[in-house]
């Protein structure tokens, strides 16, 4: 189970990546393609989606516990605990079809905590 949750969360990271990169030429939004363009991006974040979602699920779960736990062994520190909530919170949750497209970035992670 573990084995393939990896190797979809791989498999997201290369598309996501692949995609951002050869795409990223591209000048022209999503909207101004034909329906049948359109339509393929809106297939392909639907299935980019269906590995990048659960991914950043995790990765966002993941973050809230060890800030918890960061916010615990600093004695209450909102710092510490937000240091690590901020980026692994934020970002970007569902993936669109500008994005698979190039013509919009992807942030995985959120913004640092800075006071």
């Amino acid at each position: 189970m573990l084995r393939r949750m990896v190797a979809v969360m791989v498999l997201v990271g290369l598309l996501v990546g692949g995609l951002g990169g050869v795409a990223s030429a591209r000048e022209v939004s999503v909207q101004d393609d034909g329906v049948a363009a359109q339509f393929g991006w809106g297939l392909a974040a639907i299935g980019l989606n269906l590995g990048y979602v659960p991914a950043k699920l995790l990765y966002a779960a993941g973050g809230g516990v060890v800030g918890g736990l960061a916010w615990i062994f600093t004695a209450g520190s909102d710092d510490a605990a937000r240091s690590v909530w901020y980026p692994s919170v934020g970002g970007t949750w569902v993936l669109t079809p500008d994005m698979v497209a190039g013509n919009n970035p992807v942030y995985f992670n959120g913004p640092s905590f800075e006071r």
